[in-house]
């Protein structure tokens, strides 16, 4: 019997189609965690990013940058919010997937409850060493800015002039 899930998670802002190795995304990459019910009280939600191979299957290596973000929201503590990931970098060309898994922090514990996996991430050295984000990601990203991620306007215009 499957064991009932507690909260959902997916990609407000996603990795990039398309990267060139060793460069930094442009724009940071962004889960949205929601509850399902109501959960059991924990201390702390904290998300973590790896890097898995095209098909989602194994763990791949070569994935840096900020790989672990507390769940964060204008109101704190909170049991939803999101996770932001900043300056992900993947060192090797190939097809990659970026999993991002939730965890929760409470007296009893460290206990991952849920992740998530990105479309296909082709990692190449003709990729654009810049990747702007699309009008619908500009309009979350405006929209995020009211949340404690430490999103400013002035970082949404950078990141759409890159």
């Amino acid at each position: 019997m499957a064991t009932p899930r507690e909260f959902s998670l997916a990609f407000e802002a996603a990795p990039p189609a398309a990267a060139r190795p060793g460069l930094p995304f442009t724009v940071p990459v962004i889960v949205v965690v929601r509850p399902v019910g109501t959960p059991s009280r924990t201390v702390q939600l904290v998300a973590s990013a790896s890097l898995r191979d095209e098909a989602g299957t194994s763990p791949a290596i070569g994935l840096s940058g900020n790989l672990t973000a507390m769940v964060r929201s204008r109101c704190e503590p909170s049991m939803s919010g999101y996770a932001k990931f900043s300056g992900l970098t993947i060192s090797r060309p190939g097809k990659y997937r970026i999993r991002v898994m939730l965890s929760t922090s409470s007296v009893n514990g460290v206990m991952t409850k849920e992740c998530v996996d990105s479309a296909i991430i082709h990692v190449h050295a003709a990729a654009p060493a810049a990747q702007r984000p699309t009008p619908t990601t500009v309009a979350k990203l405006q929209r995020l800015t009211a949340e404690n991620l430490d999103i400013s306007a002035r970082d949404i215009v950078a990141w759409q002039s890159a």
